[in-house]
């Protein structure tokens, strides 16, 4: 019987407890919010009004009451985070990732020559190709892998351009209409080959050579599906050219703007300033732009697609930068004197350069932010939409968009030449020592 009251006692103590405080504990659970990010480096301390929170990964998910709060993260010897965030009731506040930059960041030299005079990654990054100034002009392959280097082509002067396939072959252009097609290293064809020659070759066993037909070439680039096929633009024509089995196809006849390809089309601005493209499958024409863009100096023409839409950033001869979102809708001008663009590494934003300053346009939210800045080449995305490179008197620094505060990278950019891969987070650029790179 005593056994029976105490029990009866702890339900009727328990029943009351619940009774009483359950309640409490749901009103306050209704009042919170939650915040999520992940910090880089994972180590760094993050307090949020003085309470400090660590995970091994730097992964936080954390339960806040609604209202403002004060977010301070830190780590010795590197710049810091501090802002206020607001907790909205039953929301995730999602921060994404956040980064912290070192004050002196770790550097390694991966290719070692005082003689490098440019380099180039490979779409992959695996592989770099660098050019070394002595008597000539001296081309090597370098495998990031293996550590192995390799000779395998000179010239008389540096390249105008140099456009990687995904593959094993390269196409140079050296100027004056001298443009060659190069085989890497380890392929089975080990001479260069005029693409210059191939062109003119193919066009005259086609027939396609007649009159005052036009037989330099003035772009060049890889068909993806195929890197044995090039798309040629002359002044008067675009081509699609096998060249190792010396066939040529005229696909378009008549003045374009530069072209932009993917993996299924062409891209380009006709001489009455349509934006049109044409199905590499089919051939058959489609015009994108129901508007009309300049169509005085389609050379200085800028196209940039998104990737997975047939959505485009339009840069005119006269700077003026619009959107286009779709065929039906006239383009949205969102720039004047803009000479470079591009959208962000998630493509919901445009970053648009002009001469002292940038400009981003936000497309969901139709808004657009300006920052005063000043490179000597355009700026790019870095990381993600909060943060951009940009080159200065040859220092390489972040701009930290939000924030409008310029981080420090790196000093003494030889030539100008660096590059971001935003896959595996590495900066790669030029010193006087060789290719150097940094981890992010």
């Amino acid at each position: 019987m005593k056994k029976f009251l105490i029990f009866l006692s702890v339900v009727v103590i328990l029943g009351l407890g619940a009774f009483f405080i359950l309640p409490h504990f749901q009103a306050n659970n209704e009042t919170m919010g939650f915040l999520r990010f992940k910090i880089y480096p994972a180590e760094s301390t993050v307090k949020i009004n003085n309470r400090t929170y660590q995970d091994p990964q730097g992964v936080l998910n954390i339960s806040l009451p609604a209202g403002k709060h004060k977010l301070l993260i830190s780590q010795p010897d590197y710049s810091f985070i501090e802002e206020e965030i607001i907790i909205e009731r039953g929301k995730t506040l999602n921060l994404g990732n956040l980064f912290l930059f070192p004050n002196n960041w770790q550097k390694e030299n991966i290719i070692a020559s005082k003689a490098m005079e440019s380099f180039y990654l490979t779409p992959d990054s695996n592989r770099i190709i660098y050019i070394d100034k002595n008597s000539d002009f001296h081309w090597y392959l370098f495998n990031r892998n293996t550590q192995e280097k390799e000779f395998f082509w000179k010239t008389s002067n540096l390249p105008q351009d140099v456009i990687l396939s995904s593959k094993k072959t390269m196409i140079v252009n050296l100027g004056k209409n001298n443009w060659q097609i190069i085989f890497l290293p380890k392929s089975l064809i080990q001479t260069s080959m005029s693409l210059t020659d191939i062109f003119k070759q193919s066009l005259a066993n086609a027939g396609l050579k007649k009159g005052a037909t036009s037989m330099e070439i003035i772009q060049a680039d890889f068909y993806s599906q195929n890197e044995n096929n090039l798309v040629i633009r002359t002044k008067d024509a675009l081509y699609l050219l096998d060249f190792l089995n010396r066939n040529v196809e005229k696909i378009y006849e008549g003045i374009v703007s530069p072209f932009i390809l993917d993996e299924s089309n062409i891209y380009f601005l006709k001489e009455n300033g349509v934006l049109t493209k044409i199905s590499f499958q089919t051939k058959q024409e489609q015009q994108i732009s129901l508007f009309s863009f300049e169509n005085q100096e389609l050379e200085q023409t800028k196209i940039i697609k998104r990737k997975n839409n047939d959505e485009f950033l339009i840069i005119e001869s006269s700077q003026k930068a619009s959107y286009l979102k779709s065929s039906e809708n006239i383009p949205l001008i969102i720039g004047d004197n803009v000479y470079d663009g591009s959208f962000s590494l998630d493509e919901k934003e445009i970053l648009l350069n002009l001469k002292d300053k940038i400009e981003i346009y936000n497309i969901e939210q139709d808004i657009k932010s300006a920052t005063k800045l000043y490179a000597d080449m355009p700026a790019k995305w870095f990381l993600n939409n909060e943060y951009l490179l940009f080159l200065k008197d040859k220092s390489l620094n972040i701009l930290l968009v939000k924030e409008n505060k310029i981080w420090p990278m790196s000093t003494n950019i030889k030539n100008n030449n660096f590059f971001y891969d935003p896959t595996i987070n590495y900066v790669f650029y030029l010193s006087d020592e060789g290719v150097m790179k940094i981890s992010i």
